[in-house]
């Protein structure tokens, strides 16, 4: 009886252990967009095609393209530990191990679901309603529209509004461009 029970215990912890491994995120699988409430850890990145945003080791949150830096919040050096935040509130911001914010888009204002997108052109910007950019567009064309299903979709068609649907969060439509 008891060897019985050992095994539907065993089975129990199989089936659970293949339960979060499958829920958990492949390493190395890359985004290009930050949600409310969502953060990046020192050394971890967005990433679009030939840009990456990074929050690296020294605190420097920095937009490269090609592995050539575009822009950058200049906070290397001033903090160790440090995260990046896209808050509910609209404000992006870098915080040092001790949660001491050491540079801040200065986009906060009423809390909401506020998408930051590192867009295909290079541009970084933080949508709600656009709210902040780096001003990094190479690309001369806007290629990403984004369309939100919390609330239904706006500008989008029937098989795009599917799609959003589908997805729940954000979903990119590029362009034939």
């Amino acid at each position: 009886m008891a060897f019985f029970s050992m095994i539907k215990i065993l089975l129990l912890c199989a089936a659970s252990l293949s339960v979060l491994l499958l829920a958990t995120p492949a390493s190395g699988q890359s985004y290009n967009h930050l949600l409310s409430g969502e953060r990046l850890n020192a050394g971890q990145s967005l990433i679009q095609g030939s840009y990456q945003f990074i929050i690296q080791n020294d605190c420097n949150l920095v937009l490269y393209m090609y592995g050539t830096p575009r822009w950058a919040s200049n906070t290397g050096g001033q903090a160790s530990g440090c995260y990046l935040a896209m808050q509910s509130d609209g404000n992006l911001v870098v915080y040092d191990y001790g949660n001491r914010a050491i540079w801040a888009s200065n986009t906060g204002g009423e809390n909401g679901y506020y998408n930051l997108i590192l867009q295909k052109d290079g541009n970084v910007v933080i949508y709600g309603k656009p709210i902040w950019a780096t001003g990094t567009s190479y690309s001369g064309s806007a290629v990403v529209v984004v369309a939100d299903a919390r609330n239904g979709t706006v500008g989008a068609s029937g098989a795009e509004q599917n799609k959003v649907k589908e997805m729940g969060k954000i979903v990119q439509v590029h362009g034939d461009e």
